[in-house]
């Protein structure tokens, strides 16, 4: 399904973003990796001077154009928000960077973006996944146990990892589920296939956190390319002749070629449409993949109350397991009384239907009860 949503059509119109990356979906390296790609395959056949539009200025989007840039043709990139990074987002508070977006390099050896954090002259903080408190191993291993052999099912593309729990677990089994999957993917057992546990991240080896910002990493592939924000796309036309990318101001960017680095749930959102239709293949792979959700919530407290020393917080509610049930310290990562809370998948979309004072007071209850 990657190998179908990244293909070319009428070798016009291009695609890229981490969920067209078979090596590192759902992460930064993969976005990286998938604009680069893009560029080489409208290098194979352009001719110097002809002029290219780049749909989105996250990293697939900025490692595309500014490759095709430096090969001579002329580009336009194209972004929706009035800043650039896409899903790596950076908000400066207190002199520490609040990811909104992407936090980790995930497996920092031999990855593409370890070079990219190198370049920029940010530092590398390594994160210890196994450095935690509150954890609750009896359930891991008990999840390692039957999990353990569900890569050998000959239906292991298609078999959801839920079929292999049992159908009403134990709140302490949800909660180990929750930590080994929804806070890994954003999704739930039932939704995810047993081989989408085996999908890469671009690297070997442990994970990094930037105490300098992700958005260091943005500014040194963008290395000054000019992106034209708040330009809403609404279309892309294509035919041998070249591309026609519609804005929602009406305006029309013609091109040679177009590069559409679109998020997978714009893509499913129907909110830019093509013309022709996109062939059936890529159209089923857009239907098919699926988009998880994983939110986060940075709280600042005046002091630590909590494990100082460890990595990673972990919890699990009796009566709710999995909400609030994982929380990174960045009092060891930052040097600041914060905590970074997240939810993902199921929990996740509850947490997105609430206030944000709603938000809040969920999490702190969390915490009381957590440190009671």
């Amino acid at each position: 399904m990657r190998a179908h949503l990244a293909e070319s059509v009428g070798g016009r119109v291009h695609f890229a973003g981490e969920a067209t990356s078979a090596q590192a979906p759902a992460t930064t390296t993969g976005a990286l990796l998938s604009g680069r790609r893009a560029a080489r395959e409208i290098l194979e056949t352009a001719r110097e001077g002809q002029s290219v539009t780049v749909v989105g200025a996250g990293f697939a989007g900025l490692a595309c154009a500014r490759k095709l840039v430096k090969a001579g043709l002329r580009v336009t990139v194209l972004e929706a928000r009035e800043r650039v990074g896409g899903r790596a987002w950076t908000t400066w508070v207190d002199g520490m960077p609040a990811e909104l977006g992407a936090s980790w390099i995930h497996g920092h050896k031999g990855n593409k973006m370890t070079k990219v954090l190198r370049r920029s002259g940010g530092r590398a903080l390594p994160f210890d996944y196994d450095n935690a408190a509150g954890r609750d191993r009896a359930a891991l291993r008990e999840l390692g146990r039957l999990t353990k052999d569900m890569d050998d099912r000959p239906d292991a593309d298609t078999a959801p990892i839920s079929s292999v729990l049992p159908p009403a677990p134990s709140p302490a089994l949800r909660s180990a589920a929750n930590m080994v999957y929804a806070q890994e993917y954003g999704a739930e057992p039932h939704q995810l296939s047993i081989t989408a546990d085996e999908e890469g991240v671009g690297g070997r080896g442990g994970d990094l956190l930037l105490p300098d910002g992700y958005d260091r990493l943005v500014e040194q592939v963008r290395d000054g390319l000019p992106v034209r924000t708040g330009a809403v796309v609404t279309g892309v036309g294509y035919d041998a002749a070249g591309t026609a990318v519609r804005l929602r101001d009406g305006e029309e960017v013609h091109g040679d070629h177009c590069v559409v680095t679109l998020p997978l749930g714009v893509l499913k959102s129907g909110s830019v449409t093509f013309t022709p239709e996109l062939p059936e293949e890529k159209r089923a792979a857009v239907d098919t993949l699926g988009a998880g959700l994983l939110d986060k919530l940075w709280l600042w407290f005046p002091e630590v109350f909590w494990a100082a020393g460890a990595d990673v917080i972990e919890w699990s509610d009796p009566e709710d397991p999995g909400l609030w049930s994982y929380w990174v310290n960045g009092y060891k990562a930052f040097g600041r009384p914060v905590l970074l809370g997240f939810n993902g998948g199921d929990q996740a979309h509850r947490v997105a239907g609430l206030t944000d004072e709603q938000t809040v007071d969920s999490a702190m209850s969390a915490l009381r009860r957590m440190h009671a």
